[in-house]
This record gives structure tokens, C-alpha cells and sequence, in this order.
């Protein structure tokens, strides 16, 4: 048997993005999808692959905003949007198909569109007036706007409801919002927020007394305190916020007076959605750390046999295989199920979870085979393995999601 190099780079595994999306891997998806894959991977190829190393290495906002508005002026920002203004009209496959084929290149660039396009877009689309919708969608459409949910808070983490004191006053025609978010992914660099606050602090329960707003963030009184610096996920924003008597107009209201005191309907009508289309991310990285080990474990000669000819690596390859593909399975069905109307919470919360801990289980496993050139940022496992952890906190924690699975099964059986 011929001898490796001594010294195998990343360059000799000549890795394609997506090369281990087998025939079986595809089976479950209509030929639509699969075509559409298909040209969304030669997009990112041309147009997002040749940035990614710069935003990784130098964790370069701007150029994952330059990303973001090349999908915009490609049309893909449309992809969630309804046909009735502009959109494409897809469902929530073909966004985890999106998610995941974005995020096999880089991580950051798919969360700063997923918080702008989807999570600050959609309570709009199913909750906001005509006139919201005509201001403030074309931009995000076109990608010349950036828009942020604001909904953690420093007291309110997985209990984004009862840890909330962000507050917005009624005063004449205006609403004088006064608190802070943290953990806003674009926050500082957006053009608008899709903001949380009590609007009534003496509800009996605190639910009773939440609203949704839509901030512009030229509005005097936000402040910009400071953006994080994180672990993975290098090149997106992610920041603390401040809104102090930040005076924002009655008609930024999402969805007009009579949704006053009713944001928690318009927050929680979309948390579903949002972690399924958060399990594609995890696929997506899962998917490239999978592809990445099983090249190197067939180059790597060590005891004169290739790594894979060990039973030990052999066996990691085959475990993370099954667990990248259940991953995709469990999301597949989530998203299939959303898609034609049905309640998924089930469905979405075991799918997410499941997704985060293969996710991590994945990346770890790669590095483990790649051995001590894993660790070193000669491969991208490391940054892989840095992206893949927040999965496991970020839109629900995984205890959280266990939780709520449990909740459901047992309220599926009237028990």
C-alpha cells in the first residue's frame, strides 16, 4: 500500500461541500427539492465559499453582511417570504434545505440571515399590518436591510416570559420603551428590531402583558452597549442592548392596537418554525465535519494501514453516519409536518435536541480521528466543533426541549 504524506493538509482531502449526500440521503426529498439543492450549492460555491475563510479568521462582519446581500440580490432571501409580496413562497423544507446547505460553508453567515429573514421577518408576515409589511419587508427581501428579534434579557434566558422587565409605556401616540436585550444576534448592526416588552407590568400574569414592536434602531435612546465576542460563530454580531426612553411610534405595534398586551401569541406562533429550521444549521455543520473525517481517515496511513481500516475509526465513521442521517430524518418529518399545517412540538423539540447533541457528538468524534492535527487550525474541525456548542443552548436549551417533548407526549396520551 502506497504511504500517505507525512503531513496531510486540507487541500489534499480535495473536499467537496456535500459530497456525502448519498442517493439515500436524498430519497425522502421531491425532485424540486433535491434541484433546488442543487443550485443553492453552486451559489454558495461561487459566492459564499470565497469569503468564509476571511469572516472566520478575522471574524469579519462585513463581509458576512457582503454574504448575506449577495443571497439578497440572488433572490434567496425571498425563499420564506409569501408570493402575495414578492416571496417564493416555500415551506419549511425547502428552508431547512437552505439552512443546511448554508451553514456546511459557514455558520455565521446562516444565523445573520436566519435572525433577520426569518425570526425578525416572520411575526411580521403572520402578525403585522399592511403598512408594516410594505415598510419594513422590501428591504430585508433585498437584502439592503438587516433586521433582530429582541427577546433575551439579562434576568430572562430560557425563561424568556417571567424574566422579562423590559418595559413600554403608553404615552399619547408613542410607547417609551426602557431596558435592555442581550444575546441579539445582529443587534448593533441592524436596521430593525422585532422587540419584546411588557406593556402592561401589573398583569396579573405576566403573559397577559407583553406586545411586540418594531424599533428602528436610528430611534434616539438605543444604545449599542456592547457586542460579545463568542466562541464560534466568528464574523456574526452578537450584542447587548440598552433602550433608554427610546420613544417608539403606536403604529410600530405589531399588528395594530388589538394585538396590545398579546405578544406572547405572536411570540411563541413562531418557535416551532424557528427550531426546525435551527436543526438544518446543525445538520449542515454535522454534515462537514462527517465529510471532513471520513476523507482524512481514508488518506491517514498510520501502522501501515489506513485509519479506516481500524475498527475503532471504522466504527466512529459508521456511528456518525447514523446519526448525522436520524438527525436529518427527525427534521425532515418536523418540517413536513409544519408545512401542512399540523402541530409539531413535539416533532420539533425531539428534532432539535436530537440534532445539537449529534451535532457536537459529530464534531467531536471528527477531531478524535483527525488525532492532534484536528486540534490546530490547519482543518476547520475546530471551528466546526466552536460553531456546533451554542446548539445546544441557543433557541431552547436541550433541557429545555427535553422538557417540552416530555410535556407533549404525556399530554398526547390525556395522561
Amino acid at each position: 500500500m502506497a504511504k500517505s504524506p507525512d503531513f496531510i493538509t486540507y487541500e489534499d482531502l480535495n473536499h467537496e461541500i456535500g459530497e456525502s449526500m448519498f442517493p439515500g440521503s436524498l430519497y425522502l426529498y421531491t425532485k424540486e427539492e433535491n434541484e433546488f439543492r442543487m443550485r443553492l450549492r453552486e451559489f454558495t460555491k461561487k459566492e459564499i465559499s470565497p469569503l468564509v475563510s476571511e469572516i472566520e479568521r478575522e471574524a469579519n462582519f462585513e463581509l458576512c453582511l457582503e454574504a448575506y446581500r449577495r443571497l439578497g440580490k440572488a433572490g434567496y432571501l425571498t425563499l420564506s417570504f409569501p408570493s402575495s409580496i414578492g416571496g417564493q413562497g416555500k415551506g419549511y423544507v425547502y428552508r431547512t434545505i437552505f439552512g443546511e446547505e448554508l451553514a456546511a460553508v459557514n455558520s455565521a453567515v446562516v444565523v445573520t440571515y436566519g435572525a433577520s429573514a426569518n425570526l425578525f421577518s416572520a411575526p411580521i408576515i403572520h402578525f403585522g399590518t399592511e403598512d408594516q409589511k410594505k415598510k419594513y419587508l422590501p428591504g430585508i427581501m433585498s437584502g439592503n436591510k438587516l433586521g433582530a428579534i429582541g427577546i433575551t434579557e439579562p434576568s430572562a434566558g430560557s425563561d424568556a416570559v417571567g424574566g422579562m422587565k423590559m418595559t413600554a409605556i403608553k404615552k399619547g401616540d408613542k410607547y417609551i420603551l426602557n431596558g435592555e436585550k442581550r444575546y441579539i444576534t445582529n443587534g448593533s448592526r441592524a436596521d430593525y428590531i422585532l422587540l419584546y416588552a411588557l406593556t402592561n407590568p401589573n398583569a396579573p400574569k405576566k403573559h397577559q402583558g407583553i406586545s411586540a414592536f418594531i424599533v428602528d434602531t436610528q430611534t434616539p435612546g438605543f444604545e449599542p452597549v456592547k457586542d460579545f465576542e463568542l466562541a464560534g460563530r466568528r464574523g456574526s454580531v452578537n450584542s447587548y442592548l440598552r433602550f433608554k426612553n427610546c420613544e417608539v411610534l403606536a403604529e410600530n405595534l405589531v399588528g395594530g392596537p388589538e394585538m396590545e398586551n398579546k405578544g406572547l401569541r405572536i411570540m411563541m406562533s413562531g418557535l416551532d418554525g424557528e427550531r426546525c429550521f435551527t436543526c438544518s444549521q446543525y445538520v449542515g455543520i454535522a454534515r462537514t465535519a462527517f465529510e471532513i473525517a471520513t476523507k482524512y481517515a481514508n488518506l491517514r496511513i498510520q501502522f501501515e494501514k489506513r485509519l479506516r481500516d481500524f475498527e475503532g475509526v471504522s466504527f466512529k465513521i459508521a456511528e456518525m453516519y447514523a446519526k448525522l442521517e436520524a438527525g436529518r430524518l427527525l427534521m425532515l418529518r418536523a418540517a413536513r409536518m409544519l408545512d401542512d399545517g399540523l402541530n409539531a412540538t413535539k416533532e420539533v423539540a425531539a428534532a432539535k435536541f436530537t440534532c445539537a447533541n449529534n451535532q457536537v457528538a459529530i464534531a467531536l468524534e471528527a477531531m478524535q480521528i483527525l488525532g492532534g492535527i484536528g486540534y490546530t487550525k490547519e482543518f476547520p474541525l475546530e471551528q466546526l466543533l466552536r460553531d456546533s456548542k451554542i446548539s445546544q443552548i441557543s433557541a431552547g436549551t436541550v433541557e429545555i426541549l427535553k422538557f417540552l417533548c416530555q410535556r407533549e407526549i404525556y399530554s398526547a396520551l390525556n395522561l
